[in-house]
């Protein structure tokens, strides 16, 4: 199946994607079975690979860099469990994805 994906941004690392985990919690979201699962879901996290895009606005990384990708992804970093560390409650984050060719 194809997923359409957005074009990586000026704040974004692009990552060609060599291994990514999937558990458990991927199965509970494709299945439905929590709260909020989009159609069609990308299992998969716990991301391993290289850095294929730097955005303009990025520092820290360059090209062909091996990176990892925890769990959660895009928390809001401004709620009180963001600020708490407890990034997997926070109001907004992503969890998968993964299991894919590239992530941004």
């Amino acid at each position: 199946m194809d997923i359409a994906r957005r074009a990586p941004g000026a704040h974004d690392v692009q990552i060609e994607i060599a291994y990514c985990g999937v558990c458990h919690s991927d199965l509970h979201q494709v299945r439905s079975e929590w709260a909020g699962t989009l159609s069609p879901c990308v299992p998969g996290h716990e991301i391993v690979g290289r850095v294929s895009e730097v955005g303009a606005n990025v520092l820290g990384f360059r090209l062909g860099e091996l990176v990892g990708v925890g769990c959660i992804v895009d928390s809001c970093q401004h709620c009180a469990d963001c600020a708490a560390l407890r990034a997997a409650q926070a109001r907004r984050h992503n969890d998968a994805g993964g299991r894919s060719g590239y992530a941004a």
